[in-house]
């Protein structure tokens, strides 16, 4: 009986570990994904002495 508990209760533990790790996952890739944005859109719209910098 014992062995059956512990059965279930490392599969239960392993599926809402898996569940975690995968909400955070997609959270670390969200966040990125609207770093990544705002930096494009920045360099977009580059101030008129920035341009002039590079050039």
């Amino acid at each position: 009986m014992q062995e059956i508990e512990r059965f279930f209760g490392n599969l239960f533990s392993s599926v809402i570990n898996r569940f975690k790790y995968s909400a955070m996952d997609t959270a670390e890739r969200k966040m990125r994904e609207t770093i990544d944005e705002q930096i494009e859109q920045r360099r977009q719209k580059p101030k008129p002495k920035d341009q002039e910098d590079r050039e």
